[in-house]
């Protein structure tokens, strides 16, 4: 009876190391996902969120992070629409929000190169239950397996040309991971 039970403990000791072999394997051949970064400049902000899982889902199936900058104080988490950064925003401020994620299987079309290059016509407002005053962009695409979600406000309904060009050199700067 006891060589029996070695038997078996020996057949479930291999088979947990075999398993946690092929879990090293698996998890070493999936990409790390890292927040956009925003390489530092004059008059921003710079804020980066940590890895999490989508809401509902496993890890494994889709995980996300956000980062931001903004020439204002962020007031909000880095995921949420900017209520109340945005009520806080003067008319020259502006608010750049990127969020990397990895789902599978991937859910996003490519919907522009990156990075954006915003124009006027792209900014609309009212946005999300925004004050009208405030001026919005979102789009989406794919970077390499990495689904980039983008969101720029504004702190008028239409940017100025300094604005727009400020907000394209920033994201001009934005590294994905």
């Amino acid at each position: 009876m006891s060589r029996r039970v070695g038997i078996v403990l020996t057949v479930a000791v291999t088979a947990a190391i075999v398993t946690q072999a092929q879990t090293r394997t698996v998890s070493a051949a999936q990409p790390q996902l890292k927040a956009a970064h925003f390489t530092p400049a004059a008059g921003w902000r710079v804020h980066e969120g940590v890895v999490r899982a989508c809401p509902g889902v496993s890890a494994a199936r889709c995980s996300y992070v956000a980062s931001a900058a903004s020439t204002t104080r962020l007031r909000d988490c880095l995921v949420c629409l900017p209520h109340q950064t945005a009520a806080a925003m003067a008319p020259g401020d502006i608010l750049i929000a990127i969020t990397v994620s990895v789902e599978h299987p991937p859910r996003v079309a490519r919907s522009f190169a990156w990075p954006p290059h915003l124009t006027r016509r792209q900014v609309h407002s009212p946005l999300e239950g925004l004050p009208a005053r405030i001026g919005g962009y979102q789009g989406t695409t794919r970077v390499g397996t990495r689904e980039v979600f983008v969101m720029v406000f504004f702190g008028r309904a239409n940017p100025t040309d300094r604005q727009l060009h400020r907000a394209n050199a920033e994201l001009r700067r934005a590294r994905i991971g």
